[in-house]
């Protein structure tokens, strides 16, 4: 009995030493019990036949005291982000499905027939607008001036910022006939940006003309070999993963995986000081630090995490399910739930964390805001 009870105390000590490693990296998290107080809440469902849902994939933008969210109905809206208030509405006559982002005092995005605007961020009017002839389903990222596209035809295109000229456009050749319909925002990382295709690679093209730097195939299958999530940079590597291949740590100087984590994501993961917060497709929430050696791992739930943020000290994640999830960061275990409702809802778009709001837009497309 005494040996039983000296095991069971040693493997306590054991637990409470990890925790202990875990725990240096976090802050408590808030109070669970009023953790999801909404603000305010929007329906921007456009009209449709019965039985064919338009599916929301997109982000909302804080910038400021302003929210800005563009819709399927066609409208780009900024609304006062206390109230939800609208404080000026464009309709582009366009479904508008990708993010927005903001250049100086611009706010740049685009529509799914191919047109982008760039408007006055304070009261929308119009900078320019031009066609670059195909979906535009992610927002636009901007370095140095330029700004860069992923298109849904695979093309990455660099513009200036300010006036909308093309620089130069690249076309990536996908032979796979089944794709996600999502594309990978562009990292940019000294004089190249990095960035996933639908084709399984994640690759490194110069900034200044669009030249492929190097390439390397992280995800492998026959079909949704898609690296279609951002890459992060994070403790001297690019990390990358898709939804049919392990998670990799990546040199981005040549391309070379120098590690590989068994963690299959579908959601860009955060940083946390010196700690990555993955999600993954199977419902689990993992702490992974900067040499790649994974030092929590907790399946939540059966559905894939879509997106994760830091809030109120606690880690937001929003899932492939109707639940919106407060995860302790330590323990990672669930303090709190948010039930979106519709049994369709998901969310495939990021979270938005400011100035103690934080807001996201669902598959069924409504506009959450919270405080």
């Amino acid at each position: 009995m005494v040996r039983v009870f000296l095991i069971s105390f040693l493997v306590l000590l054991s637990s409470c030493a990890q925790l202990d490693k875990v725990s240096k990296y976090f802050d408590p998290p808030e109070r669970e019990d009023r953790t999801f107080v909404a603000r305010w809440i929007k329906n921007l469902d456009p009209v449709y036949n019965a039985g064919n849902l338009p599916i929301g994939t997109s982000s909302p933008l804080i910038y400021e005291d302003i929210l800005f969210m563009g819709n399927l109905r066609g409208e780009m809206v900024a609304y006062s982000l206390s109230n939800g208030r609208p404080i000026w509405s464009i309709d582009e006559k366009q479904p508008i499905n990708a993010p927005a982002a903001i250049f100086n005092d611009l706010i740049v995005y685009g529509t799914k027939e191919g047109r982008l605007f760039a408007r006055n961020y304070y009261d929308g009017k119009l900078v320019y607008a031009i066609d670059l002839n195909t979906p535009i389903e992610s927002a636009p990222v901007f370095h140095a001036g330029r700004m860069f596209i992923h298109l849904r035809d695979h093309r990455i295109v660099s513009l200036d910022a300010a006036t909308g000229k093309v620089f130069w456009s690249y076309k990536r050749s996908v032979p796979y006939p089944t794709t996600l319909q999502r594309v990978s925002k562009v990292l940019p990382y000294e004089n190249k940006i990095i960035v996933g295709f639908a084709d399984g690679n994640v690759s490194a093209l110069s900034m200044e003309e669009g030249v492929i730097l190097w390439e390397q195939r992280i995800s492998s299958g026959v079909k949704f070999v898609d690296v279609d999530i951002q890459p992060i940079y994070f403790s001297n590597y690019i990390v990358a993963g898709a939804a049919a291949g392990e998670l990799k740590f990546i040199n981005p100087d040549n391309g070379v995986i120098v590690r590989s984590i068994p963690l299959t994501i579908q959601a860009k993961p955060i940083k946390i000081k010196n700690v990555l917060v993955v999600g993954t497709v199977f419902g689990e929430i993992a702490l992974v630090d900067n040499t790649g050696k994974i030092l929590k791992r907790r399946k939540l739930l059966e559905n894939g995490i879509g997106s994760l943020a830091l809030w109120k000290n606690g880690i937001v994640a929003t899932t492939m399910s109707k639940e919106v999830l407060f995860v302790d960061p330590k323990e990672l275990e669930i303090k709190s739930r948010y039930d979106l409702g519709h049994e369709q809802s998901a969310v495939f778009g990021d979270i938005s964390v400011k100035n103690g709001f934080m807001t996201f837009y669902s598959s069924r497309n409504r506009l959450y805001v919270f405080k």
